[in-house]
């Protein structure tokens, strides 16, 4: 118990630090991100500070406080890193049956997957301040997830592959390739490499079909590397589930906005982000209670489930089209 409570307060220090680190990356022109969000309203003149303070920075011109949102941002990613750490060691969050880390998950999974939290918190803040996710960002993520995958060989939420359809499962459990107890840090660097290609496919497929039916792509290039970012850190069963559940997120996300200001365009990147730390959160009840796992050890069912979700995906892209085609004033009778 005292374990549990150190490490979740540990989280929540390490969010908040996080949370400010990521206020300075996004806001600073010393971390060469874009400027736009680090200037005043006032006068754009550009912050005193490269360092931001918890609650206010000031103009070099003209003096005003401005961006009084650090303290915000702190104590809510210092929630959000404590809250997983504590669903991850007292609840056990990604504790799955066919994974057996030779450690506490503590000890090393969790500092992995908070890694991913800042880098997707530093993410959502850049595309909420400037509709842009750099490639600094996601391509270093991807990198990182991938060495450290590699290296430890034993980071993964599921293996790279599962068979629960053997007929005598329920007396021997599911089938695992030898190859992966034998090469266990080949298999952490195919598991992470597998979550990139998903990730970064499926993402770049979706962009491709929407510039072809809408004459834009609709999704950035942003979303396609921020979703090889965390198929590496995830795998390729979790990345899956990620891009499945966004577009409820961004349901959630854009109706509010709809409604209180008009607009019908929100970032699609928080939404790629949320619905990653929820998988992340869920994991467990998603691949046992839910029985994701049976979906997933059959290859003509994964592929006919990504091929029937793109299929809806196009038929609700030519809906859009035909309706954006349609007169105002055919669509106001």
């Amino acid at each position: 118990m005292l374990l549990i409570a150190i490490t979740t307060f540990a989280g929540f220090v390490a969010g908040a630090a996080a949370g400010w680190w990521a206020v300075w990356l996004v806001t600073s022109p010393a971390a060469g991100f874009p400027e736009s969000p680090v200037r005043c309203r006032r006068c754009q003149g550009l912050s005193r500070f490269w360092l931001p303070r918890l609650w206010s920075d000031l103009c070099m011109e003209c003096g005003q406080a401005r961006a009084r949102w650090p303290l915000p941002v702190c104590l809510m990613s210092g929630a959000a890193f404590g809250c997983f750490a504590w669903l991850l060691t007292e609840i056990d969050c990604q504790a799955v049956t066919e994974v057996r880390p030779e450690g506490p998950m503590w000890s090393h999974r969790l500092p992995f997957h908070l890694l991913l939290l800042f880098l997707l918190l530093t993410a959502m803040l850049t595309d909420f301040l400037d509709y842009v996710i750099p490639d600094a960002i996601t391509r270093t993520g991807t990198l990182l997830a991938v060495l450290l995958a590699t290296a430890s060989g034993d980071l993964q939420m599921i293996h790279i592959w599962v068979d629960w359809s053997d007929p005598l499962v329920s007396i021997y459990g599911p089938w695992l390739p030898q190859w992966m107890k034998d090469h266990q840090h080949l298999h952490g660097f195919l598991w992470s490499l597998s979550g990139v290609a998903a990730g970064a496919g499926i993402t770049q497929l979706a962009r491709s079909v929407a510039y072809w039916i809408l004459g834009f792509p609709a999704l950035g290039a942003g979303d396609v590397t921020l979703m090889a970012m965390i198929g590496g850190f995830m795998g390729w069963q979790p990345v899956l589930c990620v891009l499945g559940l966004a577009p409820l997120a961004g349901i959630a996300a854009g109706l509010p906005v709809f409604i209180l200001t008009g607009r019908s365009f929100i970032a699609f990147g928080p939404c790629l982000s949320v619905a990653a730390v929820a998988v992340l959160c869920l994991w467990r009840s998603l691949w046992e209670t839910l029985q994701l796992r049976l979906i997933f050890s059959h290859g003509p069912t994964v592929a006919g489930m990504v091929g029937g979700c793109l299929a809806v995906y196009a038929c609700l892209l030519f809906a859009l089209r035909i309706f954006r085609a349609a007169p105002p004033e055919k669509l106001r009778r």
